[in-house]
């Protein structure tokens, strides 16, 4: 009996470790969101609410939110709105220095994803950051 005590907090650190979470930063390097790659390219807002995901179309990587709508895409580690102006990023991915991460909040339960929308054209990328925040941009994926 002893053994499996010691067993299950072993396990769960393990499978912690390869948890594969990549937060996302505002321009002012602020966490405030994350993709769970372990729930399907999930994205999460830092009190761990799900707002969108990523979805795979073709050479494009759509972000897409709960409510259906097409939000924009995510590329290279830059998440871009649908008039091509970054909106967040990745660690690394943009000129930025990005400050200390708090502790996550426990993720919500994530909603049943909606029938992706055809993506538009993407635009050509924007040097620079856009005017919407990155808040409320995955917003509006909110159902």
């Amino acid at each position: 009996m002893k053994k499996i005590i010691f067993l299950i907090p072993a396990l769960f650190s393990v499978s912690t470790l390869f948890a594969q979470q990549i937060s996302l930063f505002n321009s002012g390097g602020d966490p405030l969101a994350y993709i769970d790659y372990d729930q399907q390219a999930t994205i999460y807002m830092w009190d761990g609410k799900p707002v969108a995901f990523i979805e795979q179309e073709g050479n494009d990587a759509c972000v897409i939110g709960f409510n259906g709508n097409f939000l924009g895409w995510y590329e290279n580690g830059v998440i871009y709105d649908k008039k091509g102006c970054a909106v967040g990023a990745r660690d690394g991915a943009a000129n930025m220095i990005t400050k200390i991460e708090p502790m996550k909040g426990m993720q919500k339960i994530t909603p049943i994803r909606p029938v992706t929308p055809i993506s538009p054209l993407q635009p050509i990328w924007k040097i620079g950051w856009g005017k919407t925040s990155l808040t409320a941009f995955l917003s509006g994926g909110i159902k």
